[in-house]
């Protein structure tokens, strides 16, 4: 948990680098909540309101939702809390799940993982799997990312959602006026 924890600190965003990393970035609600993902994932808007991520292989799914948060008091519950209570409607995870906390300077993350057994419907067996669900949140915006993947595809998932969750960024409350002035367009916009 060591090399998850220091991932999900984040860091700044650099197209180039991405682009070298063959990533592609999902910006939802104009830079309101954005990520990068591996670019031969694909890609589907779900019509109950949230983004479906899938590897080519179909092997992996990541899920991403946000709301916009009203004015939160003092009394708020902590991310974690949060999440507790979205685990709640998991029945595979569990109330004893572990819960890792993290804070940033612009947000709160808090994530758990539990493993559990499933139907396998390509192979025809039932095979171990995990489930990993986070919870972001600043005063602004509150995202739920959800990950499943099989147990032994772990050496390739798990880096893949590390860096989604490196890569997580959460809007300042501040819309964008257009598309074409998200940072990640503009940089390139601006190379000569």
């Amino acid at each position: 948990m060591r090399a998850t924890n220091a991932r999900m600190r984040g860091t700044e965003p650099d197209p180039e680098e991405r682009a070298r990393r063959g990533e592609k970035i999902i910006i939802l609600d104009r830079g309101n909540v954005e990520f990068g993902y591996p670019g031969d994932w694909i890609v589907t808007p779900d019509p109950e309101g949230f983004m479906k991520l899938t590897d080519p292989a179909d092997q992996a799914r990541l899920e991403a939702s946000y709301l916009r948060l009203p004015p939160l008091g003092p009394d708020a519950p902590p991310v974690e809390e949060r999440l507790r209570y979205a685990l709640a409607a998991e029945p595979q995870a569990g109330p004893l799940t572990p819960i890792v906390s993290v804070e940033r300077a612009d947000m709160q993350l808090a994530w758990a993982e539990y493993r559990y057994e499933c139907d396998d419907t390509d192979r025809g067996e039932r095979r171990r799997a995990r489930g990993r669900w986070l919870v972001a949140a600043n005063p602004y915006f509150q995202a739920l990312l959800t990950y499943y993947y099989w147990d032994d595809d772990a050496g390739w998932a798990v880096p893949a959602w590390e860096r989604v969750v490196e890569t997580l960024r959460l809007g300042n409350g501040i819309p964008l006026e257009s598309p074409k002035d998200h940072w990640a367009v503009r940089r390139w916009k601006d190379k000569p």
